[in-house]
């Protein structure tokens, strides 16, 4: 089959852990747009690429346009829907492309006239004011299964897979700050009493929500409140999902994968992270109704010479065998920088200025997601994406080597693991000086450190296998219990490994503040300046007191680890157990070392053989440019 147009499906990811489900099956390359083109889509299916998403949307996008200003809403009341015009975005893009297989993503969103009849908030910018409505779930929930049952029974033979759409820019990102409705306050009181709490009444004011008693820490006792309000909050984002995904079952029964955009923790940071919803991921990830997540690549570091990156712990998705699609929005140089009412579009400033680095940036994208072991979709978000003769033709290139190159699964190579907790950032002060040094900037240094890294959740630590990795990174656990150093004892702390701890490990221990037992879980002072270590029974510690540790450093301590290095260069660098990607805005010579002799290196792009019979190689980079080489034992 051919993989560039095979069905999409759930799939799982080998990486340094035990998988929690079958083999996964193909993954894909797809096409998406929110301005239907059909020349761009007919380019398109001239490359190759027919799995394509659909969007009949409801709502305004963030830019004040609508997302499809070709066709209109298809919910206009309670009970009355657009059928008619659902089935014309399915024929028109047939017309275009009669092999294409379709992603239709469901819009869930409140419509103006729902928010007008119902007296209700717009979810898209306020979806905690509105989530807990018993009405909106049930209106809402109507309209879901009632389009599901009419794709599946009309449309069934050409989807693929379906998305749920909700919340600020259809990823689930609540914009309400904690802020209080009616129904929100009889959530939030439920919520309490089950947990055998007092009645708090009503919703903590701002001035409890965002105290913090030991900035940038919130204290166990005199903060609980503060925690838990915002616990609830996470929850309540989740538990909708959760709601959504098993009505939608019960009309899809598994038939086809269904997913959404969500934990998004290596990607929102200060003013964001602890506000917008994303943080209850671990019960997300793990649900039986979800099969795939999406999200962008990060629209941190996403310019030309920067690394991009997963906004979310991939490497725990993978591990519970679901799939993931990341999708390539990145600005090119024909990308359309403001929207149709003069509003400029996010991430056009870190954009490919020409055709040379658009072409480079998207080599970049491409092998980030081929070597990683994701399906990927081409996105035209606004229109204009992706045009030129020079483009069309990368493009056409990339979707053969997807063909050649992907497999169901990667073999993840990475002796190097970081795991990310959710639990401790609700401790943490939303507004911190240092909140986005802690997590998104971390993947600077991560992706140029010269080998490559998984990425998991502290939530999944019981159930994965670590004894691969030399160096393991804990750039956030705050938090600490009798559980935990359990964990950390049989899990992490062992084996001869070197442990990285990040700013203030521990600092919250059984439900105290105390930063006396920074030390007693690390054995260096709290108090340390430096980047401190310490030879313990078994295992080395090594404490930064400071969070976004650089490159430099962390190629030092997992070359000290034992880790393999590939790269000396601080640039990006992605690799598997065949394939390795470089990316530079500098080029001149780079030299790799590989973890073992092979017999033939070859540059993909170029078609260039570099090296034969050997277990290094040196090849001159012209810039900007992203090399890709297969390595063939």
């Amino acid at each position: 089959m051919n993989k560039a147009i095979a069905l999409l499906g759930p799939l799982a990811l080998a990486v340094g852990a035990s998988d929690l489900a079958a083999a996964p099956p193909e993954r894909f390359m797809g096409y998406n747009t929110y301005a239907p083109n059909a020349d761009t889509l007919r380019h398109f299916a001239e490359a190759g690429v027919n799995t394509v998403a659909c969007f009949p949307a409801n709502v305004l996008a963030s830019t004040g346009e609508p997302y499809n200003s070709v066709y209109p809403p298809i919910w206009n009341g309670p009970g009355t829907y657009d059928f008619a015009c659902l089935d014309r975005q399915v024929t028109d893009k047939l017309a275009v492309n009669s092999k294409a297989k379709f992603i239709f993503f469901i819009d869930l969103n409140t419509p103006t006239w729902w928010c007008r009849i119902r007296g209700c908030s717009d979810s898209f910018n306020e979806l905690g004011r509105v989530a807990a409505s018993t009405v909106w779930r049930r209106d809402t929930r109507e309209y879901l299964q009632a389009v599901l049952r009419h794709l599946e029974s009309k449309h069934r033979d050409v989807i693929v897979g379906y998305f749920l759409a909700c919340g600020k820019t259809i990823e689930w990102q609540d914009f309400n700050k904690g802020e209080p409705s009616a129904t929100g306050r009889a959530a939030w009181r439920r919520w309490m009493i089950e947990r055998g709490q007092p009645d708090p009444v009503d919703i903590p004011p701002a001035s409890v929500r965002d105290h913090v008693s030991h900035r940038p820490f919130r204290d166990p006792i005199d903060d609980a409140l503060a925690i838990q309000y915002w616990r609830f909050s996470h929850e309540l984002i989740s538990d909708t999902i959760l709601n959504f995904a098993e009505a939608a079952q019960e009309v899809i029964k598994h038939r086809a994968p269904l997913g959404l955009c969500y934990g998004y923790v290596m990607e929102h940071g200060r003013n964001r992270l602890l506000y917008e919803g994303h943080l209850d991921f671990d019960r997300v990830f793990s649900s039986p109704n979800l099969d795939i997540f999406y999200s962008p690549g990060s629209y941190h570091d996403r310019q030309l010479g920067g690394a991009s990156g997963f906004m979310v712990p991939i490497s725990s998705i993978q591990h519970h065998g679901k799939g993931f699609q990341m999708s390539m929005d990145h600005r090119t140089h024909t990308a359309r920088s403001v929207s149709a009412l003069g509003r400029a579009i996010p991430g056009h400033e870190s954009g490919f200025t020409d055709e040379a680095a658009s072409i480079a940036g998207l080599r970049r994208e491409f092998s980030l997601r081929l070597i990683s072991g994701v399906s990927t979709y081409w996105f035209d978000l606004f229109g204009r994406w992706f045009e030129g003769e020079t483009i069309f033709d990368s493009i056409t290139q990339m979707r053969k080597l997807w063909d050649r190159l992907a497999r169901p699964r990667e073999e993840s190579v990475a002796e190097v693991a970081v795991l990310v907790d959710a639990e401790s950032m609700y401790y943490l002060d939303g507004n911190a000086d240092f909140y986005n040094d802690l997590l998104y900037k971390q993947r600077y240094g991560l992706y140029r450190m010269g080998t490559p890294f998984d990425l998991f959740s502290f939530g999944d630590l019981a159930t994965l296998d670590l004894s691969r990795y030399k160096l393991i990174f804990l750039p956030n656990l705050f938090v600490i219990d009798a559980k935990r150093r359990a964990l950390l004892r049989d899990k992490v702390c062992t084996g001869g490994k070197t442990v990285l701890w990040g700013y203030s490990p521990g600092i919250i221990a059984d439900g105290k503040y105390d930063p006396r037992q920074v030390e007693a879980l690390t054995g260096i002072r709290w108090e340390a300046e430096e980047l401190a270590s310490r030879e313990m029974d078994g295992w080395r510690s090594v404490y930064s007191p400071r969070p976004n540790v650089p490159a430099d450093v962390l190629r030092k301590l997992a070359r000290e680890a034992g880790t393999h290095i590939y790269c000396e260069a601080e640039e990006p660098l992605y690799a598997n157990d065949r394939l390795i990607a470089l990316h530079t805005i500098t080029g001149g010579p780079r030299k790799v070392v590989l973890p073992k002799k092979c017999r033939r290196v070859t540059e993909v792009f170029s078609g260039r053989v570099v090296a034969e019979n050997t277990d290094r190689f040196e090849d001159s980079l012209t810039p900007p440019c992203t090399v890709l080489y297969e390595v063939e034992q």
